[in-house]
């Protein structure tokens, strides 16, 4: 396993061996740039991997097209079966092949682009293709029930403690940045929520543009507020409080439904307690994916979400962190590449870039490799590349310290303000102590 911090094209760590040092030299380096005034974070699926985590897309897919024998007995009956192989080859859709073998959102779009060009014959031409359209749908809702029943993790339920460990811990020590910075924002592709897990764990407030208490709706005025506590019983001078988070769920969550409401402005609703069959039954779970992710961004929520996106990593003196993230989304992408315009924008990549086989070696990341070569200091790229097979960023040994993975960011590499915040309560205690000898003298 080789080791790597780019700033630029320049490798920092090639003459740092060993492995506790290298840990030490990066998080040097990160705690100066997390005390940057604008802090955004962007969680990919990468995060969510692990032993009783979510699979990685490649994974959904094997186990959706062809399904192995020692597969979970929950996801039996969600799968794949005889009868749907069988339409995909009577409409020539080769799911053995790339790029449908790896990718169910290039699956899924091909879905709906069959789906929506037989709705139009249909109407041109009666009753005549009823059959053909009614067997791709069947498809198309049985890969989102099973996309949705694996982002939901429960076949896992009550094992996925390491998962919501490791994010607590990420939390936990964001939540202890300085008070004095503007709170940091979460922006995930992921469905799940592991991120809301942790956060209520840790009894950490939150913004996540849902507003209401029974039936909370979708409200993107709320990402204007924050919480604040009065300072002063006696005064009406207040403080944003230390803990809290800006999250946004940038391509929707398992918990999201669409739901008319004639009191409400946007029709996207936030369900509290969930689980596979009671979202099942909902007309429209906003959890799946599908390259229309592009088209769709341009209408509520997404629209508003990506607004917030651009609005707040193209601030002055911003700085983006990537983790699990391969920067195969272009419609995120772009708003990336917009910001690196800005000369005071920085971005922080945890990610692999390749793997080395037979002493050559193969990109796998050919868009973070082409952020590498533009020999930019203000993109630094931290990782791992795996010698061996290509493993394509899953977790090969629980084991093993790469530094991209989520577990070694959050526990190792990421800084503890904790001994910060000891030492600035212990500051004023002793204040107060002075303040109030002086005021008995008096």
């Amino acid at each position: 396993m080789k080791h790597f911090f780019y700033k630029g094209n320049q490798n920092v760590l090639s003459n740092v061996t060993d492995y506790e040092k290298t840990i030490e030299f990066i998080k040097k380096d990160l705690s100066k740039i997390l005390d940057t005034r604008n802090l955004s974070f962007l969680i990919g699926s990468g995060c969510s991997l692990g032993p009783n985590g979510i699979p990685t897309m490649k994974q959904l897919a094997d186990n959706l097209f062809e399904p192995s024998d020692d597969l979970n007995i929950l996801l039996r009956d969600k799968v794949f079966e005889a009868k749907h192989i069988k339409i995909l080859e009577q409409f020539k859709i080769n799911y053995k092949n790339e790029p449908f073998r790896s990718n169910l959102e290039t699956f899924l779009g091909t879905l709906y682009s069959y789906s929506f060009y037989l709705e139009k014959l249909k109407e041109a031409r009666e009753d005549s293709f009823n059959q053909d359209l009614a067997d791709l749908n069947e498809i198309i809702l049985k890969t989102k029930q099973y996309i949705l029943f694996e982002c939901l993790n429960e076949k896992n339920k009550g094992k996925d403690d390491n998962i919501v460990e490791t994010y607590r811990q990420f939390y936990r020590k964001l939540s202890l940045r300085d008070s004095n910075l503007q709170k940091p924002n979460v922006f995930t592709t992921n469905y799940d929520l592991f991120s809301e897990r942790a956060m209520d764990n840790l009894g950490i407030s939150y913004t996540n543009g849902f507003s209401g208490f029974i039936e909370r709706f979708f409200n993107p005025s709320i990402f204007n507020y924050a919480l604040a506590e009065q300072m002063d019983i006696s005064s009406l001078k207040w403080s944003v409080i230390d803990s809290f988070i800006y999250l946004f769920k940038i391509h929707g969550s398992v918990n999201w439904v669409e739901k008319d409401s004639n009191n409400k402005l946007f029709s996207i609703q936030e369900l509290q307690d969930v689980d596979f069959e009671k979202l099942k039954k909902e007309a429209n779970y906003m959890i799946y994916p599908s390259p229309l992710k592009q088209n769709a961004s341009l209408g509520s929520p997404y629209a508003d979400l990506f607004r917030e996106f651009q609005k707040r990593i193209t601030q002055k003196q911003s700085t983006l962190v990537t983790m699990g993230f391969s920067f195969g989304d272009e419609h995120i992408n772009n708003i990336i590449y917009q910001a690196l315009t800005i000369p005071s924008f920085r971005l922080v990549i945890f990610s692999d870039l390749g793997f080395y086989s037979n002493g050559q070696y193969e990109i796998t990341r050919k868009n973070i490799e082409k952020l590498k070569n533009l020999n930019d200091p203000r993109i630094w790229i931290i990782g791992s590349n795996y010698e061996g097979d290509n493993i394509m960023g899953e977790i090969k040994n629980a084991g093993e310290k790469e530094l991209h993975f989520f577990q070694t960011i959050a526990n190792d590499l990421f800084p503890d303000f904790t001994q910060d915040k000891i030492e600035e309560a212990n500051k004023n205690l002793i204040e107060q102590i002075i303040r109030a000898k002086v005021g008995g003298n008096d």
